[in-house]
């Protein structure tokens, strides 16, 4: 079904634009749909506001960079976890939720229950590991989690619009988390960053996402479109002769089947690049070890190859 779904697409750039799920009707709708951020009166204030809806959909419109570092390269993993548990089989589901059991602590700051994870995309700066930033997308109880945010050392700074704020700080490093019924942020910085998740709520709301300030990341995020999970890297042109050396971005889609997932990994190139199919496929399988490629695609910048693996052999992380 993947592999049907992978050459409806080979047709046309409006194809690829319907697939994306991202015009600019959707982002707006989306950008409309998060009120800007703004303190509350009193920060003690301990009253829970009205719940707003919140997702992930599209993800492209939480592209953000709540703790913006110079220099360093973004790279984003979106998955969702509810479309995964809907297409592939129990067994595998499960062992999807049993891995993110074990780990929502060590990702969010605090243990989350995995049963309430729609969807969650995670951000990082390739060159400072105390920046970063994930957002989850579900139905997240305050009364659970209120406690389990104090245990684990968080103490209540306010809201942040109707997002309550919860914050860690130690050895010049905090861990900000915002919570809401439908959406829990959580964002890694050094102390010296004013409100990471103000700006976050800030820049999400005013569309100031990154694939408006990097044309590699936007070609990418297009190309891929929707997915049960989507990884993207921006990539520095490196000085030497090889034939993705030029690349200015690269990531992995994956469809999610009953028994085998449709995998497909793409580079961005300048404009005016020429590639090999043949020398192209080869370099795949240098970089990128046991990605199939029975189908080619060369659509504008985006180069790719793609094909079905067995969901044995698939991490979704």
């Amino acid at each position: 079904m993947q592999r049907r779904a992978y050459l409806r697409t080979l047709g046309t750039l409006s194809a690829v634009s319907a697939l994306a799920g991202c015009s600019a009707d959707d982002e707006a709708r989306a950008a409309t749909s998060t009120p800007a951020a703004s303190e509350t009166p009193d920060p003690t204030a301990t009253t829970t506001p009205t719940p707003t809806q919140r997702a992930l959909a599209p993800y492209r419109s939480w592209l953000v960079a709540p703790t913006p570092v110079e220099g360093s390269l973004y790279e984003f993993t979106h998955l969702s976890l509810s479309a995964v548990r809907r297409d592939a089989t129990p067994s595998f589901a499960e062992s999807l939720n049993t891995f993110w059991r074990q780990r929502t602590e060590a990702y969010f700051g605090v243990s989350v229950p995995v049963d309430s994870l729609d969807a969650v995309l995670t951000v990082s700066h390739s060159r400072d590991p105390d920046e970063s930033y994930r957002v989850a997308s579900g139905s997240f109880d305050r009364d659970v989690l209120r406690p389990r945010l104090a245990d684990a050392g968080f103490s209540a700074d306010g809201f942040v619009g109707d997002v309550q704020r919860f914050v860690r700080a130690s050895d010049g490093v905090q861990r900000v988390i915002g919570l809401h019924p439908d959406l829990l942020v959580s964002i890694g910085a050094l102390t010296s960053a004013t409100d990471p998740l103000a700006t976050a709520l800030d820049q999400h709301a005013a569309g100031e996402v990154r694939t408006e300030s990097n044309a590699g990341t936007e070609a990418l995020v297009d190309y891929f479109g929707t997915a049960d999970y989507v990884t993207g890297q921006e990539l520095e042109p490196a000085d030497e002769t090889y034939t993705l050396s030029t690349a200015v971005a690269t990531g992995r889609r994956l469809d999610v089947g009953e028994t085998t997932s449709w995998a497909e990994r793409a580079y961005v190139l300048p404009p005016d690049a020429t590639i090999d199919r043949a020398v192209f496929e080869e370099e795949i399988q240098t970089r990128h070890a046991g990605q199939p490629t029975d189908e080619f695609r060369r659509e504008g910048r985006v180069v790719a190859v793609a094909g079905e693996v067995e969901n044995s052999l698939v991490r979704l992380v």
